[in-house]
């Protein structure tokens, strides 16, 4: 009987964890034109900055934040939630090795941008962000394949 209890235990404890990884690891492709319509918007970010009169640079960042933010919404629909709380051990190297990724791009677009031009800065930063989202989405998916087999395992 105790071993009938512990096994059940251990299968809803599973079960939990699952369906708290859920949001993490179950979801539908990206689409193709996610990277470089990624790449676009940073590379216009990156170009707002060059716009002399504060007015209009600040109309255009908020016209692409408000295209972040309805980018947002819509993939928050298309994958029917978004994940939140604890990252699953798998998806940590991928997930943090991206947002250093993130910094190191922003960091290297400043220093382009210091030391040429703010359109060197725009062209770098739309050539690293193609591959490294494309790096993001196969490495993520593949860590979402590792917790699936871990989480689904007998």
């Amino acid at each position: 009987m105790e071993n009938t209890e512990h096994t059940q235990l251990r299968e809803s404890l599973r079960a939990a964890e699952r369906a708290e990884a859920a949001p993490w690891i179950d979801y539908p492709p990206t689409p193709a034109w996610y990277p470089v319509s990624v790449a676009l918007w940073a590379a216009a970010l990156t170009m707002s900055f060059a716009i002399e009169s504060t007015p209009v640079r600040l109309v255009v960042v908020f016209a692409l934040v408000g295209l972040e933010l309805g980018f947002i919404v819509w993939y928050r629909r298309y994958r029917g939630t978004m994940p939140a709380g604890k990252v699953p051990p798998e998806l940590a190297r991928p997930f943090y090795g991206f947002m250093a990724a993130n910094l190191a791009i922003a960091g290297g677009a400043l220093l382009i941008a210091r030391t040429s031009t703010v359109w060197a800065a725009a062209i770098f930063v739309f050539v690293v962000v193609i591959p490294s989202l494309v790096w993001y989405e196969r490495s993520y998916a593949r860590a979402a394949a590792r917790t699936r087999a871990r989480l689904d395992a007998a």
